[in-house]
């Protein structure tokens, strides 16, 4: 399980979700209006080489790999623990056998908790990934406020939906100074 790229996967897919939702109001429109200037920008490349983003990924990872390696041995568990019962569920009584088959659905259902509150959807990792991203985005789209304010530009959308761009019009550049990132 790769994190690291699960969280550069989130940062882009959050990205992607606001350049969208402005891509959707019709770019075209804003560029037909007097005065109006359209610029992009490549916001999944400016995260990628945010010296944060490092460090939040090494900080994600030290998160999960503890959480992922409890994981893999309460699976291992349950497994070897199903992999007995089917050995000697023909031996045992009726009784013994409802009751290893009761244990087996609790042991199973304590391993999904134990994933779902990990790893699943509002779960430790997804709460760290979001405490860690948060601060990121807001530097970079504070650095991206910057530099449209000072070159003039009323709107900004994500590079990565713009089907062309002059490359006077990308402010990736721009903002990576801003952030003095070389």
């Amino acid at each position: 399980m790769s994190h690291s790229k699960e969280f550069i996967n989130l940062s882009r897919r959050i990205i992607m979700a606001v350049g969208l939702s402005l891509a959707l109001v019709g770019p075209e429109s804003f560029a037909a209006q007097d005065g109006t200037k359209v610029s992009v920008v490549d916001s999944g490349k400016i995260i990628q080489m945010l010296p944060e983003t490092k460090q939040a990924e090494a900080t994600l990872q030290a998160t999960a790999v503890p959480l992922q390696k409890e994981l893999d041995r309460l699976n291992q568990e349950y497994q070897k623990s199903v992999a007995t019962y089917r050995q000697q569920a023909a031996s045992l009584t009726k009784t013994a056998r409802d009751q290893k088959e009761k244990d087996l659905g609790a042991k199973g259902l304590a391993l999904e908790k134990y994933q779902q509150e990990k790893f699943g959807r509002g779960g430790v990792v997804e709460k760290k990934q979001q405490e860690l991203l948060t601060p990121i985005r807001e530097k970079v789209l504070a650095a991206v406020e910057s530099v449209a304010q000072k070159e003039g530009v009323t709107l900004v959308l994500e590079k990565n939906i713009s089907i062309y761009v002059t490359p006077e019009n990308d402010l990736t550049f721009k903002v990576l100074d801003k952030l003095n990132i070389k």
